[in-house]
């Protein structure tokens, strides 16, 4: 069900506010930022060594392959590890959160409707953008 016809707005100061969607960015925050601190310190880290440890990151581990180049794969893997760990928690919490703000910003709208509306009637001089 579209909630955005040409007389009705949400009233996204008000999405915003809700409960719902106040613990779905929580819970994301709490994810995504020490998941960024993490990746950039493990980048960090790796390029530090790479300029101030030559010696140690040009070990052969095995038959010429360095530690360099075993940090250096490990990017990739902790990319697409840190990928799969969000999509899966977008999947099972971030996704549920987002559904339950979507219902009550589309409750808040039939809600203002029945009394009445006035908030989402459309004056002649606002301009129309569809979102």
């Amino acid at each position: 069900m579209s909630v955005s016809s040409p007389r009705e707005r949400i009233d996204w100061e008000a999405v915003e506010r809700a409960p719902e969607f106040q613990e779905l960015v929580t819970r994301r925050r709490r994810f995504v930022l020490p998941a960024t601190i993490f990746f950039l310190a493990w980048y960090l880290g790796f390029v530090l060594l790479a300029g101030y440890a030559p010696d140690f990151m040009g070990e052969s581990i095995y038959q010429g392959f360095t530690v360099g180049y075993l940090l250096a794969l490990t990017q990739f893997v902790m990319v697409w590890v840190l990928a799969a760990w969000y999509i899966r928690k977008s999947d099972r919490e971030f996704d549920p959160l987002r559904e339950a703000a979507k219902a009550q910003a589309v409750r808040d709208v039939a809600g203002q409707r029945a009394e009445g509306g006035a908030r989402f009637e459309r004056r002649n001089d606002e301009e129309v953008h569809d979102a």
